[in-house]
């Protein structure tokens, strides 16, 4: 993948990734064609082609810009619901839980769903490339979860065996799914009550 160096560059390049995860998360990857990207970033082929060979490898940078804009906007979110500090590690949990919410209640006018929940439905079964790096992203999700898991039942019962794995990416499961019930069904409080079900099972599941 070509490296933006300069200002202008760099702003043709974010243009660029902008529209196409835009379009993506309304019309799916395969239904997007590079022509029309190319047309709502305002850029020249040749502009577009100087930063990537083609729409797979515009669809990893998609990818990797999603998760990067991600992490860093739940951090922000996180260090502001903060607070006291807690020294119960699955507290840590529940705050990202905190922040998630707050993240999608942001986003609720914006068109389109979870760009990753999308792209994994569209090309994990027919693109092994794209379902290994998508893959990467839902285990990166889990990760945010797994040593505060891990630490919270060290504390409560250090002699339970506990998947901390399986429950970290359980909570990524609850997290995608109730994003699409949530729009599916038109009911933006949705989430939020669906992670109120969750703590109390992580409660059960750690403390209890």
């Amino acid at each position: 993948m070509r490296t933006a160096k300069q200002p202008r560059a760099i702003k043709t390049r974010d243009r660029i990734l902008r529209e196409a995860a835009r379009m993506f998360a309304l019309k799916g990857f395969h239904d997007t064609k590079v022509g029309e990207i190319i047309k709502a970033a305002e850029v020249t082929s040749g502009a577009f082609f100087h930063h990537f060979q083609g729409k797979e490898e515009l669809g990893f940078a998609v990818i990797d810009r999603h998760m990067e804009e991600r992490r860093q906007k739940l951090d922000r979110i996180e260090e502001r619901l903060r607070g006291d500090s807690v020294d119960d590690p699955l507290q840590h949990v529940f705050r990202r839980l905190d922040a998630v919410c707050e993240m999608v209640a942001g986003r609720r006018k914006r068109k389109g769903g979870c760009i990753i929940g999308n792209l994994s439905t569209t090309l994990s079964d027919t693109h092994p490339a794209f379902r290994e790096r998508l893959a990467k992203c839902f285990d990166e999700m889990a990760l945010e979860f797994q040593p505060h898991l891990e630490a919270a039942v060290q504390a409560h019962h250090p002699t339970r065996d506990v998947d901390v794995r399986q429950l970290a990416r359980y909570i990524v499961s609850v997290i995608e799914g109730a994003i699409m019930l949530s729009r599916t069904h038109g009911e933006s409080d949705l989430v939020h009550g669906q992670f109120r079900m969750l703590k109390e099972y992580l409660k059960q599941s750690v403390e209890g």
